[in-house]
């Protein structure tokens, strides 16, 4: 009987108690019986150690198998590494590598097939592993569940990626596309820490401006699952395929409800047509460009609390406020009440099709959604792109030449339409729909179409034809049912009145916690300049200093202002580069309380900065914050 088998088994129940019941429907396992596994070939290497090969290919290596697995997790961890993930492990020797060196990492091992993993454990001691305290085991684990997990155990640009084509040859498809998500994941992160960095002011001073709207206005979630079961949603993008749908958007309104991006308004409205909804949030200006000088209403307005603040000027039957993405909105929302997170997903229509579908629509048909450049296009006709660009075009610098540059400069990449034929998209674009096709695998229940055969094909939508829409029947019943939710979100007066004076008692809180918050990072801040310039530095006063900078740490991690602080706080990669701009000292500690120091006026800037935008904007002075919601 094989003692690692038993031992190992033991362990795994143990260990993934849960796991194992679910396991023992289709993979019974019993530590007394040893099952038998024919798909690998276990062989000695060179050296002794045990490897295997499988198709006639070696999993590790032929003559130092555990040397092999030594320096794959040598050159996979750096200082910033969090986590480690394995695709597929072969005998498991690099996980234990990891293991046995980094206890304090979390470790993730994914296996589509449970056999190849539960394989492992007849050739080797898994103890240091299942007794690791972070370790996760995904086995037949759907892709977007690994991915969503490894998002929550660290960020991706600290998790290590551990994966050798051999051992993940017996589900290469699964292992491929995992890949690929992984490595999207990785550039979404890289890209928003790049936005943050260029745009976390920007969105600071909208936040701060538009405050006393998160107590005004209503949520989305008045319309959350309020959509009848046979009432459709159409998405309107603003995509050239447009151009096809906008002679019947009068008619499918009338047998949809009808959920319009910023960008395609000018059109709509060009057409004759308001839609149901607008969705706009997007802080920059040039988003706001896009509804500017237009009205619409009898359309409702979807946005978030950090947009450009004439947003809310704009002529709508209402206007909405979703959850905001930043700190400072979800810190007031925590105390007024939430609005209702839409997923975002980099682009506007992205934001637009989570919200058809938290309505409880079934059904999701978009119109516009091109994810590419069809016939060379890249917008539809009359946008302000395209506006934009014949108004600034000149005898040599046309129009067309503009339009057709911006192809060009977007990284242009090859994709097929729903018709197989090629089709020019982009990287973004390609992001954008990697987007809504994990959506789609995350949400089956919700089906959801093109109207443009021409279109980039997301894998996960289906393909319909405008005519078949309009052949159904006309649902104004069902859409009156649908706007009924309104009437029942409808606060009476003393209620809103309670509402306003929460805000105003929130922010005060908000005040007082920056302040404390501030005078916090001072303190500390002044105990390392003290520690730096001492000459005459002991040991003892080192540890002092030590000690009051722990206790400061935790009351700042613990500290709910840290939180929103930290939007205009220094990225990794910024504070990273502040620190090799400056000259820190040679000696070990007086670095320590070099860096220590940096970042403590880092976040003593971050807490003025939101200071300063709080008080330049009169109207959240202690005596008008109410009579400025009244007024708006």
């Amino acid at each position: 009987m094989n003692s690692f088998w038993n031992k190992n088994i033991s362990l795994f129940k143990t260990r993934f108690c849960f796991l194992s019941e679910q396991l023992e429907k289709t993979f019974p396992l019993n530590e007394q019986k040893e099952p038998d596994f024919d798909f690998w070939q276990v062989v000695l290497s060179k050296n002794g150690e045990l490897t295997a090969k499988e198709n006639g290919i070696f999993l590790h290596s032929s003559y130092a198998p555990k040397k092999e697995a030594f320096l794959a997790v040598k050159n996979a961890k750096t200082e910033q590494t969090e986590c480690a993930i394995f695709f597929s492990m072969g005998l498991g020797y690099a996980p234990l590598e990891w293991a046995k060196n980094f206890p304090e990492d979390s470790i993730i091992i994914v296996e589509p097939k449970p056999e190849y993993f539960f394989a492992a454990l007849k050739y080797t001691d898994f103890e240091p592993l299942f007794k690791h305290k972070k370790l996760i085991v995904l086995l037949q684990a759907e892709l977007h569940d690994v991915i969503t997990l490894t998002e929550h155990s660290a960020p991706f640009s600290h998790t290590a990626l551990i994966e050798n084509k051999a051992q993940t040859q017996h589900s290469k498809e699964y292992f491929e596309s995992l890949h690929s998500l992984f490595k999207r994941n990785q550039q979404k992160e890289k890209i928003n820490t790049s936005t943050l960095e260029k745009f976390s002011k920007l969105w600071l001073r909208n936040s701060c401006f538009n405050l006393p709207f998160l107590a005004a206005l209503d949520g989305i979630n008045i319309y959350k699952n309020a959509c009848p079961p046979d009432l459709p949603c159409l998405l309107i993008a603003a995509g050239p395929g447009l151009s096809e749908i906008l002679p019947f958007l009068k008619e499918l309104k009338k047998r949809c409800l009808t959920v319009a991006v910023d960008t395609a308004l000018s059109a709509c409205l060009k057409a004759g047509f308001e839609p149901d909804f607008i969705v706009l949030t997007d802080p920059q200006y040039y988003a706001y460009r896009h509804i500017a000088g237009l009205k619409s209403k009898s359309s409702v307005l979807i946005t978030e609390s950090a947009v450009c603040p004439p947003v809310y000027r704009f002529n709508c039957r209402k206007t909405v406020l979703c959850s905001s993405l930043f700190p400072l909105g979800q810190y007031f929302e925590k105390k007024l009440g939430q609005k209702g997170k839409l997923g975002s997903g980099g682009s506007v229509a992205t934001t637009a099709w989570d919200f058809c579908r938290i309505t409880g629509a079934k059904e999701i048909y978009c119109a516009g959604l091109d994810l590419g450049y069809p016939k060379k296009i890249t917008h539809i006709r009359g946008s302000l792109f395209e506006e934009k660009a014949h108004l600034s075009s000149t005898r040599l610098n046309s129009a067309e030449k503009m339009l057709s540059t911006s192809i060009f400069a977007a990284n242009p990449v090859l994709g097929q339409d729903y018709e197989k034929n090629t089709i020019v998209t982009d990287s973004k674009m390609k992001m954008f729909a990697w987007w809504f096709e994990s959506q789609a695998q995350k949400y089956p229940e919700t089906a959801s179409f093109s109207l443009s055969k021409t279109s980039l094909e997301i894998p996960g939508f289906y393909c319909a034809d405008v005519q078949t829409l309009l052949k159904q029947e006309e649902k104004i019943s069902l859409r009156k049912q649908f706007f009924e939710a309104e009437k029942k979100s409808q606060r009476p007066d003393c209620e809103q009145q309670k509402l306003l004076q929460n805000f105003n008692a929130v922010f005060e809180e908000l005040e007082t916690g920056l302040e404390n918050l501030y005078s916090l990072a001072k303190k500390a801040f002044f105990t390392c300049e003290k520690t730096i310039s001492d000459k005459n530095l002991s040991a003892e006063k080192i540890q002092k200093a030590l000690k009051l900078l722990e206790q400061t740490d935790f009351e700042l991690r613990n500290s709910q202002f840290t939180q929103i602080a930290s939007l205009v706080f220094p990225t990794e990669a910024k504070l990273n580069e502040i620190f090799s701009s400056q000259i820190l000292p040679t000696d070990k500690f007086s670095a320590v309380f070099a860096r220590s120091k940096i970042v403590y006026e880092e976040l003593m800037k971050s807490v003025r900065q939101y200071q300063q935008f709080l008080q330049k904007n009169d109207f959240l002075s202690k005596n008008t914050k109410v009579g400025f919601i009244k007024e708006r």
